[in-house]
């Protein structure tokens, strides 16, 4: 390995004098990550809504309590915010001057209706300016009426078949039925898929893909030097062919890895890119490299020269970024394409940073940082083998 090193930091001295490897690989993918953020930013960022809405209670039975309780527990999760008015001219007024959005008013009377399975009505007043607020507003009236009359059927349909109280104590069952626990409840659940932010999506995607353009400095320089007459000096020295070929794998798997290091920090600082665990991100970035060099070994092993192994490389890192997801998200579920995306390391790198960039463990990323290792595996054995017998020829 010593001889395999100093090829390695001998060509790595070349690349940083020449700038081509800076260029390609951390200046170009962080001015496009960047511009990427600036002018499609806005459009995948979720926006916050502000639902000011209030509740005016002249009614002032257990029942309408209720409501204004569970809009209470709404406005601590902080899903709206809540004002309670004494009165209905406070909430008009509140509306007109553009302070709530909407309000609901529950009228006097509306709890004795309930009980008595009588007509009652709930009015939701909203500002033509503030549909959405209104619209919550109406669907949470809406919600709370419905729920109402199905105590009324209940209680209805079993004094009906003569299963129920009788007439004069179904207003106590009807307090009952409403009273009981609901016969469902949301329950949060954690998605099995995630996405990535769209300051993370458009780094970690322009990071990935300019990636497989740097780590080509390493092997396809493997060419370069076959064709200008270098190589051949370097294989009369005592000097194995595993060596010079594990050189220009350590030279690209270096470049790859400060490049990829330099834009997770830089992206962090400059578009609040968020990564997640520092090491479930060294896992991938390390799985990743090595994926990339593998893939780039086997082109450089099958082209005959330099500039086609260039041009070859570029083809394929191009249809493998566009297929991985790297310009934009791809379909997740069963589809083709979805699929498809599969089959390339760029879609698992993704797919491992979007599991822990929204807060899961490191451990999250160990199935895509494995899914890139097998590429390593199998394509780095093919292109160990292949390079050798290069050399032989």
């Amino acid at each position: 390995m010593g001889a395999a090193t100093l090829i390695a930091r001998k060509d790595l001295q070349l690349r940083v004098r020449d700038r081509s490897a800076f260029i390609i690989g951390i200046v170009t993918p962080l001015a496009l990550a960047y511009i990427f953020h600036l002018v499609f930013g806005n459009a995948f960022a979720a926006e916050t809504l502000d639902l000011e809405v209030g509740l005016v209670d002249l009614d002032g039975s257990h029942l309408s309590q209720s409501l204004g309780d569970v809009l209470s527990g709404m406005d601590a999760e902080g899903t709206l915010l809540l004002t309670e008015f004494e009165e209905a001219a406070s909430a008009e007024a509140s509306v007109e001057e553009g302070e709530i959005g909407a309000y609901i008013l529950l009228n006097p009377g509306l709890g004795e209706a309930a009980i008595q399975a009588q007509p009652f009505t709930i009015e939701v007043v909203g500002d033509i300016d503030s549909q959405t607020t209104t619209q919550v507003a109406s669907s949470i009236a809406s919600e709370f009426g419905s729920a109402i009359e199905r105590s009324q059927l209940s209680v209805t349909t079993a004094i009906g078949l003569g299963q129920g109280p009788s007439p004069p104590e179904a207003g106590a069952w009807g307090v009952e039925a409403a009273q009981r626990p609901p016969a469902f409840a949301f329950t949060d659940v954690s998605a099995e898929t995630r996405q990535l932010d769209a300051n993370t999506f458009f780094a970690a995607g322009m990071a990935v893909f300019f990636l497989f353009f740097t780590v080509q400095f390493g092997v396809v320089g493997l060419l370069e030097e076959k064709q200008g007459g270098t190589l051949a000096r370097l294989l009369a020295a005592p000097i194995g062919h595993s060596s010079v070929v594990a050189g220009k794998a350590i030279l690209s798997f270096s470049l790859g890895l400060i490049s990829m290091t330099v834009l997770i920090v830089a992206t962090h600082y400059l578009m609040d890119a968020e990564w997640g665990p520092p090491l479930g991100v060294a896992l991938l970035v390390i799985a990743g490299v090595l994926a990339a060099t593998s893939i780039m070994g086997v082109i450089a092993a099958t082209a005959t020269s330099a500039d086609g192994a260039a041009n070859l490389g570029a083809i394929i890192a191009v249809i493998l970024g566009m297929l991985g997801g790297t310009f934009f998200p791809i379909g997740q579920g069963n589809d083709l394409l979805a699929r498809l995306s599969y089959l390339t390391p760029h879609a698992w790198f993704m797919r491992g940073l979007s599991d822990i960039s929204g807060g899961a463990e490191w451990t999250a990323a160990l199935p895509a940082v494995g899914a890139l290792l097998l590429f390593t595996l199998v394509l780095g054995t093919v292109a160990w083998v292949l390079l050798q017998r290069k050399l032989t020829r």
